[in-house]
This record gives structure tokens, sequence and C-alpha cells, in this order.
């Protein structure tokens, strides 16, 4: 057959339908097609593109009842993310909206590793809902980036986090041993010299993914500040901190706040190396954590975001 515009109707739909079945159904590439058509590719190109114009060809996007698009196109385009996931608002606990965040990362993290990643996890119990719903992963490598934070729940916990994505993956697996907090900074650095240690923390700089949780600064949203001492905690208060995310504490706009005291004693990824990362996703719900989660997305430290409506639109009214 020449390639030529000038085929007879009738045969131009059937080799119209023809280059559409096997691209769209069949999986086949235009080369592919051209060669079995006896076309350019080119042509190939334009016979598909006349298939949707025509339609021929309808694609349809189903899209699950639980996910909002619209409002998570509207978050992204405010806050300049890559891309936003928003759930919609389910009556229940707190534990099934965790439930319903975690599914979402895990459907996010399947779809977006493979074998050559390095995967940072950071800890909280939205990350933990996370776990429950992974069944495999790529065989990457997963990497702890905070040490332990202090919990009375012996089951929410990065090393435990960690070590159940790790067997989901299958890979190499790097934990931290350590407490995310330690006494002083030269305590921290004699530990970071430790080789399982340094093993891990070398990592940090390799990473390809991470995903980390947010925490609202408040006596119960925040882990971490439950970790500090409570002079810093007040100091931290004072000087107006709203959000945590890994070891990085932040202000309203999204500043990173320092106390005299507190630098050099955290065994976690810092905020320069988690900036460096080429994809970040946070994971973080409920109108309660709206503002701390507005902080971090004002750092500019993530670059995708799982949330919910409630969220989403306390978001959007900021």
């Amino acid at each position: 057959m020449a390639d030529s515009d000038t085929t007879h109707p009738r045969l131009g739909s059937a080799v119209t339908v023809m280059a559409a079945r096997r691209y769209f159904l069949e999986g086949a590439s235009k080369s592919e097609i051209a060669a079995e058509l006896g076309m350019s590719r080119f042509r190939v190109a334009r016979l598909l593109e006349a298939a949707r114009r025509d339609g021929i060809v309808r694609i349809e996007i189903r899209i699950p009842p639980e996910y909002d698009v619209e409002l998570a196109s509207l978050l992204a385009a405010r806050y300049g993310l890559r891309d936003a996931v928003v759930l919609r608002h389910v009556e229940g606990s707190d534990e099934l909206r965790r439930g319903q965040l975690g599914r979402a990362c895990a459907e996010l993290m399947t779809a977006a590793l493979d074998s050559t990643d390095v995967l940072g996890i950071s800890w909280g119990r939205t990350l933990h809902s996370m776990v429950d719903h992974l069944t495999s992963l790529p065989g990457c490598s997963v990497v702890q980036i905070v040490g332990n934070v202090p919990t009375l729940e012996l089951n929410v916990n990065s090393m435990e986090l960690v070590r159940r994505v790790a067997e989901c993956a299958g890979g190499p697996v790097y934990p931290l041993h350590l407490p995310i907090l330690v006494d002083s900074p030269a305590m921290a650095d004699a530990l970071r010299r430790d080789p399982h240690v340094d093993r891990t923390v070398a990592m940090f700089d390799r990473l390809t993914m991470a995903v980390v949780g947010i925490g609202a600064w408040t006596t119960s949203g925040s882990t971490l500040r439950a970790a500090l001492p409570d002079d810093l905690a007040a100091e931290l208060d004072a000087a107006g901190a709203v959000a945590d995310v890994c070891s990085t504490i932040l202000s309203s706009d999204g500043r990173e706040l320092r106390v005299v005291g507190l630098p050099g004693r955290f065994i976690a990824i810092s905020s320069e190396q988690l900036r460096a990362v080429p994809e970040v996703v946070a994971i973080a719900g409920g109108e309660a954590k709206a503002q701390a989660i507005h902080a971090v997305l004002r750092s500019g430290l993530v670059h995708r975001l799982i949330t919910d409506e409630q969220a989403a639109r306390a978001l959007l009214a900021a």
C-alpha cells in the first residue's frame, strides 16, 4: 500500500481500525504498525489521531469514586507540586482515614518504584497503615532515614516500618539501630562513625525516592516534639514551629527553625539531603494537620502529596 492520504474511504477506515487495534489493544509500536502496513510511522500517527477524532477510538478514564481529581489538580497548582492525590471524605475513625491514605500511598509506590531505586522511609502512623496494603515491591534498596522515635505504641516505630517495607521489596535494607535524638553533637558524631550506622547514613545521598510523614507541632501531634527536652520544645514553640518532617522543624511559612543546643544531635536525614532527593512523597491528612502540611509544602521539600478532602479544602482556603 502506498504511503498516501488518497486511500479509498472504506479501505482507509479499515486501515485506521487495524492500526488502532494494534496500537491501543495489542500494544504494538507505531514503527511496528508502519512496517506491517507498508507506510511511514508519521502516517500511522495521523491514522491514530484520526481514529480518536472520528470516534473510532474512544478513551474513557474511570476514576475510582474515592479520589477527588479536581481538588487534587487545584492543590497541585496552588503549591507547585508535581502531583497530588486527594481522597474523598469518609465517615469513620482516624484509623480508617489513615488506612485510606496508606492504601493510596502503597498503590503509588508499587507503580512508581523499580529494582534500581533507593527508597527512603521516615516514620508515622499513616506510613504504618501503608505497609498493611503493600503486597510486593520491586527489589529496591530500603533505607531508614530517621532514627527510632520514642512512642508508647511498640509496633509503631521507624525500624519496624522499614523492616516490613523491606520484606515486601526483598532487596537490601539499611536500618538505623539508634534513637532519632541523642544527648550531644559529639555523641551523634561518634555514633555515626560506627560502621553499621555509617553504612546507612551514606545511603541518604543516594536516595531516588523518599516517603515521609508530617507531624503537627503540638503536644499530641508531634512525637518529635515530645522527644525533645521541655526547654528546647518551648523555645521552638516560641519561634513559631508548626510542623516537622523527618528531623526538620518548620515555621508556618516553611522556614527551617534551629535553636541553640539542638543542631547536630539528630540521627536522621538533614533538610539539605532531603531537598536533594529527586522524588519526595509526603503523606498526611485531616483538617488538624492542614497548617503543618501547608508549612511543609511551602518549604519546597516535597514533590507529591497524598492527603484527604478535609486537609485539601483547608489548604486551598489558606
